[in-house]
């Protein structure tokens, strides 16, 4: 410092020399008296960049951000190449939420955000809530293992959200190391390597936080899901009765118990577990609606359907009753009351996405002839079901299969194919798809997604829906 202020005194106006005192006395720390010799080194040379450049980085550190931004534009317009003035432009706004600006700013700055692990996740988050998921994953992957235990969960919630759980699990084993809460990252791993299909590796990381005496219902949950995706049924089984015996008014363990007894055709033990579920919680609307779908799958339709009418009572709001008891009247031919009740309801709740998927469905299985009434009424309400929910796999397999019924090849195989994508586990679409197929000419794809169908037999497709329409009464409570 004395050797440039001893310079200043003989050519005050020297803006590089004012420039470099500004940098010294920062590293001294006196802010105040550096930013005067920066705003004295612009206010002599306008065009000398640098000393906007490290006025505007001084601003933001203390603070000062609106000034920060001002004057780190002024030194973008000159030197748009200058990396660190297009980094801190891109944190500026950042903090202001104005993520798409943020994004050019980083991206401007030719990979410098990458240097740090916090700016690293400001880029991320940015492109992330601009509509740049891309980008967002790119970077989020490249955060490096000296990042902390906190950069590197946020990274893997991110990634979740993005939906790349093999990507998420792998920061998550990172943030392990020295994130402050053990519990809640290998939680977070548990459920990232479950849904990346990596159940051994989920088994292993749950297990682990049990033995450290983080027993917790919603962990054995996980645990349970990764026993039975491993064949471990009995200790599926097993986990979810410890789950509910520590949560015992949690009414997801009780119905996940109920789907694995329905999974394993055991409906005497999916019903007793729906009979302890109500004695801790009476008034349950969800377990009294599961055990009507129960008594209907073991025939007991008076018992399903008052079961059903029960549940309508306990939430006269809902529709998710009134579907139970249209699909339990289909298991049982009795098209005409099941009827009755979709148009009463509709007729409430015209955009019901699963009361149409019911009424689309009771008209295929009736077989109704291409062209008929019955048929458009048909269609409409499985196209207005896809539309309404797009992720829903079972409207579009029925609509797939009514269309190809009437000879419009070409839309059915979009549907089809989209349900196998949306839910890969059920096959039953490979049979209308095989169908389709030929009757394009491709007999190499039909005869393939033949083979897929034989594989999935007769007893697996009656499981599989019992379980799926378990599965639709519960999506809808969502």
């Amino acid at each position: 410092i004395p050797p440039l202020q001893r310079i200043l005194k003989a050519s005050p106006r020297d803006a590089k020399t004012r420039n470099l005192l500004g940098l010294a006395l920062t590293g001294s720390g006196r802010i105040k008296e550096a930013n005067r010799q920066f705003r004295q080194a612009a206010a002599i040379d306008p065009k000398f960049y640098p000393a906007l450049k490290y006025l505007g980085i001084n601003e933001l550190a203390t603070g000062h951000v609106e000034e920060a931004r001002t004057h780190l534009e002024r030194a973008a317009s000159m030197a748009p190449q200058d990396r660190q003035v297009q980094m801190t432009l891109g944190e500026i706004y950042y903090s202001r939420r104005q993520y798409p600006r943020a994004v050019d700013h980083y991206l401007n700055s030719v990979g410098l955000f990458l240097k740090e692990p916090h700016t690293t996740l400001h880029f991320a988050e940015s492109c992330f809530a601009s509509g740049q998921p891309q980008k967002a994953e790119g970077a989020l992957e490249m955060l490096g293992p000296e990042a902390d235990g906190k950069a590197h969960f946020q990274a893997g919630l991110m990634l979740a959200q993005l939906r790349k759980y093999e990507s998420a699990a792998k920061q998550f084993a990172l943030a392990r190391r020295d994130y402050p809460d053990p519990y809640e990252v290998g939680y977070n791993l548990t459920l990232a390597d479950i849904r990346a299909l990596k159940y051994s590796a989920a088994i292993q990381t749950a297990e682990d936080l049990i033995s450290k005496g983080y027993k917790k219902a919603e962990l054995y949950n996980l645990l349970a899901e990764s026993y039975e995706r491993t064949g471990r049924t009995v200790d599926a089984y097993n986990a979810l009765r410890t789950a509910t015996q520590l949560e015992p008014r949690d009414e997801n363990n009780y119905l996940d118990l109920v789907a694995l007894g329905v999974d394993h055709r055991n409906y005497d033990l999916a019903f007793g577990i729906i009979e302890i579920g109500l004695q801790n919680i009476p008034n349950s609307f969800r377990l009294r609606l599961q055990r009507g779908a129960v008594l209907a799958f073991q025939g007991q339709l008076t018992r399903a359907l008052a079961d059903f009418e029960a549940a309508a009572k306990l939430d006269p709001k809902k529709d998710l009753p009134y579907f139970g008891m249209v699909m339990a009247l289909m298991q049982t031919d009795q098209a005409a009351k099941a009827s009755e009740i979709l148009h009463q309801r509709l007729a409430i709740k015209p955009d019901d996405y699963l009361l149409l998927y019911a009424l689309g469905e009771m008209q295929d299985r009736l077989g109704a002839p291409p062209g008929s009434p019955q048929e458009k009424e048909a269609v409409r309400a499985l196209e207005r079901s896809v539309q309404l929910e797009p992720n829903m796999s079972t409207s579009r397999i029925a609509l797939g299969r009514m269309l190809l019924r009437r000879g419009d090849v070409d839309r059915a195989i979009v549907e089809l194919e989209k349900a196998l994508e949306i839910n890969p586990e059920d096959l039953s679409p490979c049979y209308q798809l095989s169908m389709a197929y030929r009757r394009k000419g491709n007999t190499e794809k039909a005869d393939e997604l033949q083979a897929k169908f034989q594989k999935f037999k007769d007893e697996d497709r009656e499981r599989y829906m019992n379980v799926q329409i378990l599965r639709l009464l519960r999506e809808g409570e969502k």
